[in-house]
């Protein structure tokens, strides 16, 4: 396993974070950002990409997020949860004041409908990420309360994911299954317009509870796959981030000096997943022993875990850019 690094590079120097403005970029009114994919739908309850994840992170926030060190922290709630009825209660409290960008409240009844979509909504792929939520109440106008089936500690952790952003209630209704097609949410920039493979762009909320929070009047996410072609874009000046940058490609760009090259490391991985005692692939339940060497034998699966050098394959094909694992999969 590697832990998989974002690394990104900053067409000029002084910016540290990918939508902080600093002195150099301080003038800009938009933010051009190129991604190696384009995201599936944006709508939190149907959504699966890692790539849609950071459209989501600028005008989708969460009711907790986590910070570099792994830390989680309130972010539309007012503070963390608190825990009662053996962990089988978890009252939230929310930030008063806060507005979806189509200028409707952010209360405990948007919280619950919110959730009670993700649970419910045809297709959700946060149902199985919050089937431990037997129910949730409104206690009054910022407090939630939710019920579950029994005890469970990654709760808060989920909510500081797509099943923890809240959704207007009032355009989730109108457009439903459509919603991803124009998402509002709460965060700094909202929703403008999309064409697939080829960019999604984003404006400054008039609605954000934090004013000074958006740098920028727009941030544009052009969709370039071509690594090559990205990496042009960025020394002709046509973007201003480059999103995952190749291992030789970030070493060249640190030497010509006119870069900035951020690495930051994640919780997502690169690995192998092997599954002997299945036979009829993935998604299908386990079949029996397959009667192998790998499945028979806990010794075999152990040497072949230990005759992979993670720290050689990481120097040899990544230029030592991403970070060993050894962490188990929840797989």
């Amino acid at each position: 396993m590697l832990m998989r690094r974002a690394v990104t590079a900053l067409a000029t120097l002084g910016l540290g974070l990918m939508l902080v403005a600093e002195p150099a970029l301080a003038q800009k009114k938009s933010l051009v950002v190129a991604l190696n994919q384009d995201p599936d739908i944006l709508d939190p309850s149907l959504a699966r990409t890692y790539v849609g994840r950071i459209i989501f992170s600028q005008m989708c926030e969460k009711l907790y997020d986590i910070d570099e060190n792994l830390k989680i922290f309130p972010q539309l709630a007012a503070d963390l949860p608190t825990v009662s009825d053996g962990g089988k209660t978890i009252t939230i409290k929310l930030r008063p004041g806060v507005k979806f960008n189509d200028g409707t409240p952010m209360n405990a009844e948007a919280v619950r409908y919110s959730l009670d979509r993700h649970l419910n909504m045809k297709g959700s792929n946060r149902r199985s990420e919050l089937e431990s939520i037997n129910s949730i109440d409104v206690v009054d106008a910022l407090t939630v309360r939710l019920k579950l089936k029994a005890p469970f500690s990654p709760l808060v952790a989920i909510l500081a994911d797509r099943a923890g952003m809240p959704v207007s209630p009032a355009v989730a209704t109108k457009l439903g299954d459509k919603f991803g097609t124009a998402p509002v949410c709460v965060g700094p920039w909202q929703f403008v317009e999309r064409i697939a493979q080829d960019r999604i762009v984003l404006e400054r909320s008039p609605h954000y509870f934090d004013k000074g929070a958006a740098k920028f009047d727009r941030l544009v996410f052009r969709i370039i796959p071509d690594d090559n072609v990205r990496l042009a874009n960025l020394r002709s000046g046509d973007i201003d981030v480059m999103h995952l940058v190749g291992p030789t490609d970030a070493a060249n760009l640190r030497k010509e000096g006119k870069y900035e090259v951020s690495s930051v490391t994640g919780i997502g991985y690169y690995g192998t997943h092997h599954q002997p005692a299945q036979q009829d692939g993935q998604a299908a339940p386990a079949a029996g022993n397959l009667g192998t060497p790998l499945a028979n034998d806990p010794r075999v699966r152990e040497a072949l875990d230990l005759s992979i050098d993670r720290v050689a394959l990481n120097q040899v094909a990544w230029d030592g850019q991403y970070t060993p694992g050894c962490t188990p999969s929840p797989r």
